[in-house]
């Protein structure tokens, strides 16, 4: 039998491990630029685009189109938490 018609049970799937890491990453920078006030906030979000459009850019190269769905996810999971953290942190307060 041939590697291809008797896979392995426990393996998971590639586009797991892709995504778990590039959303741990996220996490990680999340929980660091929200202990920083509104100022990390802001850095959060710029490293939330920056983040997902490596993960766009990464995926024509590593020919696997999981880093184009961690892309995502990084961009919607990361810019909903940056709003939500600021809402919690009583909202924008922009100096006129």
């Amino acid at each position: 039998m041939t590697p291809e018609q008797n896979p392995e049970p426990n393996k998971r799937p590639i586009y797991m491990g892709i995504t778990g890491i590039n959303l741990m990453v996220m996490i990680g920078y999340t929980l660091m630029c929200g202990l920083a006030g509104e100022e990390g906030l802001l850095v959060q979000i710029f490293l939330v685009i920056i983040h997902a459009i490596v993960c766009v850019i990464v995926a024509p190269f590593a020919r696997k189109w999981e880093w184009v769905l961690a892309g995502l996810l990084v961009l919607i999971i990361g810019v909903s938490s940056c709003f939500g953290l600021l809402e919690l942190q009583g909202g924008l307060h922009l100096n006129h």
